[in-house]
């Protein structure tokens, strides 16, 4: 099942990228460093006319889990006397070379054939166009966009789903459709701007970004003398460092940078909680040019609760650094300046209708508040207010900005996949030191460090999405301190 793309006749002049391939894979899991292909299917397309199909079932080096068998139909005995992908690579290669390749879920299909095309030795890369991308930028009243929802939206064929040709079928028909629900300038438009080929900046090199996968990690731009311009993150480094050159940079500032780049480097990290964690400290730690958000602060503050001789709750804005172990237990909120501090507790007093005394913002050391006067304070300045009441609403008021307690007796162990050698030691939201393997986990469980007042906000703000609500895959594990002797467990 082919169909010719009728808005293809209304390519813009200028558009070279004529020669397209369709392709889907099936495999044995999710993880292109574990799991392998099965199945490939693909068909070429020219000046959107259907010229090719190629399909070829695959044996892996594993064998194929039950679950992938009864999602594709592909059992052990149908691939027993398939070739292996390395018999097949030289063929797919040149069927794949100078062409545009399309996937639904391109991501997911060209890192698995990249990885194993990378494994036996061959350096292949594509521009490509994802369907899914395509189908939101196009249709973004839908909610989904998946090959089974694009079949019930537009009444595509059916196709024999989760085998690779068919799949591959579906995307054809899909592009196809397209004719029908909007303009071929429009589809145009949009391809160009998800086709754009980056242009590199002038004075960089551009077999630095040869070896730049796709993986999580953090990279660097650096100008003409090694200054550090610019520190970013991605969970996928290569596309994340190209787009910068693909934008229109409407910015003056981003265009300015760009103008500037001579050299790029990056760190691969073990995926996006690392990567994070890595970005934030080294943009305070090297403060690169154009990084503005993450800038290192010296002070951090905190609003400190404590009982006044007529038993009313007072707070006073403390320096992070200055707080004693008692003031830390009795604080709240972590703000970057004083000023930024001052501008919440000013919302939270006009909302809950607290004493801008009492609260620290009024700076009289007795009487009234202004809010008391203007009837925006219930009285507790003046006494009117009996403390139990006002103390439990200002408690509640400030709820939110308790510090989330260390949901574990101890340390944490964090692996960002399970199969993952390396990993992080957390404690009381700091990261005490990477683990590359048992011996460096036992040093760091032997000396037990003082966290409590050296915590960085945005270090804290990372552990706690990624703890709380653990991504799929991201591995928790509990551990105990070490006395002498001492042996790990969790």
């Amino acid at each position: 099942m082919t169909q010719t793309w009728t808005w293809w006749s209304a390519k813009p002049v200028g558009f070279n990228l004529e020669d397209w391939v369709l392709v889907d894979i099936e495999t044995t899991g999710g993880k292109p460093g574990l799991d392998e292909i099965i199945e490939i299917a693909v068909q070429r397309f020219h000046q959107g006319e259907w010229v090719q199909s190629w399909q070829q079932l695959i044996r892996p080096h594993r064998t194929i889990p039950p679950w992938i068998t009864r999602l594709t139909g592909i059992s052990n005995a149908m691939v027993a006397e398939a070739p292996l992908f390395e018999e097949i690579a030289e063929d797919l290669a040149a069927l794949l070379a100078d062409k545009v390749f399309v996937a639904h879920n391109a991501r997911f299909d060209y890192g698995f054939i990249k990885h194993q095309f990378k494994r036996i030795g061959i350096d292949w890369r594509a521009t490509t166009l994802c369907t899914v991308k395509l189908s939101r930028q196009l249709f973004p009243e839908h909610k989904r966009h998946g090959l089974d929802h694009l079949v019930t939206r537009y009444a595509l064929p059916q196709v024999d789903r989760h085998r690779a040709m068919g799949d591959v079928d579906l995307v054809a028909a899909f592009l196809a459709q397209l004719t029908h629900e909007v303009s071929a300038d429009r589809i145009w438009s949009l391809l160009a701007e998800l086709l754009a080929q980056p242009s590199l900046p002038a004075n960089l090199d551009p077999s630095e970004l040869a070896d730049c996968e796709d993986v999580p990690g953090v990279y660097r731009f650096y100008g003409a003398q090694g200054q550090l311009l610019y520190v970013g993150k991605s969970v996928q480094l290569r596309t994340r460092i190209l787009s910068h050159f693909t934008q229109d940079h409407r910015a003056a500032k981003n265009l300015k940078m760009v103008s500037e780049i001579h050299h790029v480097d990056w760190t691969e990290c073990d995926g996006d909680l690392s990567a994070q964690l890595l970005e934030s400290q080294q943009i305070k730690t090297l403060s690169p040019q154009y990084n503005v958000k993450l800038r290192k602060h010296t002070r951090l503050w905190r609003w400190v609760r404590h009982l006044n001789q007529d038993g009313y709750a007072q707070m006073k804005l403390v320096a992070n650094d200055g707080l004693t172990a008692d003031e830390l237990h009795q604080s709240f909120g972590l703000f970057r300046s004083q000023k930024q501090a001052e501008e919440a507790m000013r919302t939270k007093v006009k909302d809950a209708n607290l004493c801008q005394r009492l609260t620290g913002l009024d700076k009289k050391a007795k009487g009234s508040c202004f809010a008391y006067q203007l009837k925006q304070c219930r009285g507790a300045c003046v006494q009117e207010e009996l403390p139990l009441a006002y103390n439990l609403r200002q408690d509640l008021a400030l709820q939110t900005w308790q510090q989330q307690a260390w949901p574990w007796q101890g340390p944490v162990l964090v692996r960002e996949t399970p199969t993952s050698e390396r990993g992080l030691l957390v404690y009381q939201w700091q990261v005490i030191t990477d683990v590359e393997d048992e011996t460096s986990l036992f040093e760091a469980l032997s000396s037990r460090p003082a966290c409590e007042q050296s915590l960085d906000l945005d270090a804290y703000r990372i552990l706690c999405k990624f703890l709380l609500k653990p991504p799929a895959g991201m591995v928790i594990k509990p551990l105990v301190w070490l006395e002498e002797g001492g042996e790990i467990h969790g």
